[in-house]
């Protein structure tokens, strides 16, 4: 007989909740309360992902030198000193303190849920071989958790600088200490796609809403897949963060909802104008402030750590002073540094945020697309991402609600010239930093009455657009929502209005249109969008290119000969598609990527037509001209594209699927996908935005080609991808229940042995979606079902477990 969880009293001694799995090992779980649902999802995440959680929290904590040494070029030590810096640990009670009791009892039942199956692992030794044995896998608190939380809220901003602060020293007598690693600047923002289409375009009347996050396919930055309810109070399905509890993209029996990552800005890089000869004081107006340096100790393992799986053998202590201004934390900027001139310091948005989980958790719970409006405009605490959402009334809404400094008119325009006149903020820029003047008090964060907290942007200043046929994110600013309802007059630091959009936008909008044109709009035509992989930049190009090609011939470029002759010949066969069987996708990718980044944005090299404003989803447009007595860039991007694709010893004809896999476990996946060169929604790719900040340990990768890493990846035999499409949803929010496809393209476990870490791959390469299992009748019927109770008692309030 069946076993179900009982009621869940107050002053109950023990956590049970139901795991159901289902097709692709989606866990749904089913609780009487809110710290048995907790402990549920924290025991199933903790199975398929349970060393990345670990390693996370040993990392907010600043203890990766402890167990791993000081790393390579001291990034771990860096690393360790910048959160002892941020101080997510002394921040945990406070976080904790925040939450409403509900909160508390789920976080409180998620970290012994994950507790209970480290014993039950350990018991059985199933733990993976890499790390069975490593003393930083250990029992984790609640205040743990909270400290890991407080660094997801940083995702879109001090996450990616603790490397930075870590490596702050002043200069000494010897001068300044070296700047940080040229890679040590992770502050690019995730891609995703994302539409909610209301219910004039829908065949009901209902809402639909179409997901298709990008996120990197390795570490920390990964979805699980998820149903949680609780009978009577919570009935949510979607997926969450590793280590997150509750559902952050999704759909409960009324709305549906997915995010994208804001283009905006959640934090400010301060140039400071220091005094002569004084590099840790700085002019301020017409003063002169002294920055405050604060000295940390940190433990490093002695030499290698024992058998490499981050045990120490011995541990001495390191300490380093480091330095915050008025502003905040001191950065070493890579190629900039802190010199005798000019420091950098940083001040973030979300370092206080202590709602990101109470805004995420009661939109699980809202009845309406205005419920959800009401949270957010109450808790007010998103902190990177657009979204996108709409519900059964057939209401769509589109906000970017990301917390955002609040700057003076006067402000916003200084940094407006700033980054057109001024080589370092520009450069910062294209890094997604925003540069302000650090001793110009004009410069500072303005506080305003409404905000979350003073110097953010009030949320009824948020942009936000409500619409009945459709909205649309991919990942440009809010200016462009809808092509014929422009949000304008916004904040700069959410994003520039009346500038070109990428191709991937234009895209989006476009299919978007498509979709309404020949409607209605349904979860199986919007899936088929996303995975039709047509490349918008070829679709406009690629006739013109042929014959810019065919006219070239033979071409000289770089002291050797390419046959333009027969890259016409591949190109006019391609199908304009990055799907498996298309062949001639590499030779675009790396003609594209042979370009100037920004000319796939105006006219220039590649564009005729310049962006128009008042035309933004077409234009710009046109192949530009061959220019007259001077080498053609799109021929010579053409020939140098051969010469990449000969490097990596890859046929300029070959087929998708012969130079572009997923490597799961020992196994090769041809995957479908492409790059934003291609201009193609399905994003799949060796690189991307969000570098990973993980241990787990990833396939090795075959050697790059010289110059392609950072374009496209292209490296020996290809594309190995480790970036992209992530979860794909579409939901249709009908009135009798929400009808979901989807998959998710990496896999629901982390380790490569479970035979979840390869099924969604194959399914995705083969587009195959399945139906996302809401009702008990929808999953008892499925054909994979497994189910287990699992209990344990509820601890005593206690620390932090040494270990």
């Amino acid at each position: 007989m069946e076993r179900r969880p009982g009621p869940e009293a107050a002053g109950d001694d023990h956590y049970e909740a139901e795991i159901r799995r289902t097709t692709h090992g989606v866990a749904h779980v089913r609780a009487a309360g809110w710290g048995s649902l907790g402990f549920g999802q924290g025991f199933a995440c903790a199975r398929d992902h349970l060393p990345t959680i670990a390693d996370q929290v040993v990392k907010v904590r600043g203890e990766r030198s402890r167990f791993h040494g000081p790393g390579p070029d001291g990034a771990h030590l860096a690393g360790d000193f910048g959160y002892r810096a941020l101080d997510l640990v002394g921040r945990a009670a406070h976080l904790r303190d925040a939450q409403p009791a509900w909160i508390r009892e789920l976080v409180d039942g998620y970290a012994a849920g994950y507790n209970a199956w480290l014993a039950e692992a350990r018991g059985a030794g199933s733990l993976p071989a890499w790390c069975a044995e490593a003393r930083w896998i250990r029992p984790l608190s609640a205040l743990d958790l909270y400290t890991y939380l407080g660094d997801v809220a940083l995702l879109g901003s001090g996450r990616n600088l603790v490397g930075l602060i870590g490596r702050a020293e002043a200069p000494g007598p010897d001068g300044p200490v070296p700047p940080s690693p040229a890679g040590g600047l992770g502050t690019a923002p995730a891609a995703s796609n994302g539409w909610a289409f209301g219910g004039e375009v829908t065949d009901g009347g209902h809402g639909l809403v179409v997901a298709n996050p990008h996120f990197p396919w390795y570490g920390e930055a990964r979805f699980w897949e998820c149903h949680l309810t609780i009978p009577g109070v919570l009935d949510v399905y979607g997926v969450s963060l590793l280590g997150v509890p509750g559902v952050q993209i999704g759909f409960n029996r009324h709305v549906a909802w997915t995010h994208t990552f804001s283009r905006g800005h959640r934090f400010t890089v301060y140039a400071l104008d220091l005094v002569d000869g004084e590099p840790t004081r700085y002019r301020y107006g017409d003063t002169v402030r002294a920055m405050e340096p604060t000295t940390y100790s940190v433990e490093v393992a002695a030499g290698e750590p024992a058998g490499g799986a981050g045990d120490p053998g011995g541990l001495v202590t390191v300490e380093r002073t480091l330095w915050s201004s008025h502003h905040g934390p001191i950065l070493n900027l890579p190629v900039l540094g802190w010199g005798l001139d000019t420091a950098y310091s940083y001040r973030d948005a979300n370092l206080s945020n202590t709602g990101v989980l109470e805004l995420f958790l009661r939109t699980d719970r809202a009845g309406s697309v205005d419920e959800v409006k009401r949270v957010y405009a109450e808790v007010d605490a998103m902190a990177w991402v657009n979204t996108l959402a709409a519900d059964t009334t057939g209401q769509a809404w589109y906000i970017d609600g990301s917390a955002t400094p609040n700057l003076s008119a006067a402000a916003q325009e200084r940094f407006t010239t700033r980054v057109h006149d001024d080589l370092v903020a520009a450069l910062l820029l294209q890094n997604r930093i925003a540069l302000l003047d650090g001793s110009d008090p004009g410069d500072e964060w303005v506080e305003e009455p409404g905000a979350r907290e003073p110097g953010l942007v009030p949320f009824a200043r948020l942009p936000q657009l409500d619409r009945r046929d459709y909205v649309v994110n991919a990942n440009d600013s809010h200016w462009l929502s809808h092509p014929d309802a422009r949000l304008e007059g916004y904040s700069v630091l959410h994003g520039f209005e009346r500038t070109p959009r990428s191709m991937r936008t234009r895209h989006a909008l476009r299919a978007a249109a498509e979709l309404v044109a020949n409607g209605p709009v349904t979860a199986g035509a919007a899936l088929a969008m996303v995975f039709s992989n047509v490349s918008l930049s070829a679709a406009m190009l690629r006739d013109d290119v042929v014959r810019r090609c065919r006219e070239a011939g033979a071409v000289e470029v770089d002291g050797r000969t390419a046959d333009l002759g027969v890259v016409a010949e591949v190109l006019a066969r391609w199908d304009g598609r990055c799907d498996l069987d298309s062949t001639g996708v590499a030779l675009w990718r790396e003609m594209m990527a042979s370009l100037p980044e920004g000319a796939w944005l105006d006219a220039g090299p590649l564009w005729a037509r310049s962006f128009d404003p008042a035309d933004p989803v077409a234009t710009p447009a046109g192949l530009a001209p061959a220019p007259e007595g001077a080498d053609d860039p799109v021929v010579a991007a053409a020939a140098r594209a051969v010469f990449a694709l000969e490097a990596a010893g890859v046929a300029i004809g070959a087929p998708l699927r012969a130079v572009q896999w997923a490597a799961r476990g020992t196994e090769r996946v041809p995957v479908h996908g492409g790059g934003e060169g291609e201009g193609v929604l399905n994003v799949l790719a060796p690189v991307g935005s969000l570098p990973s900040a993980s241990l787990d340990p990833v396939p090795g990768t075959p050697p790059p080609v010289d110059g392609r890493a950072p374009r496209t990846g292209l490296a020996e035999g290809g594309y190995q991808v480790s970036y992209g499409t992530s979860f794909v949803m579409a939901v249709e929010m009908r009135p009798a229940g929400p009808r979901g496809l989807g998959v998710l393209a990496y896999g629901q476990a982390g380790d490569s042995l479970s035979p979840h870490h390869h099924d969604g791959t194959g399914a995705f390469a083969a587009k195959s979606t399945r139906a996302l299992l809401f009702t008990d009748a929808e999953i008892d019927a499925d054909p994979d079902l497994v189910r287990r109770v699992v209990t344990a008692p509820r601890p005593a309030p206690a620390g932090r477990p040494e270990g």
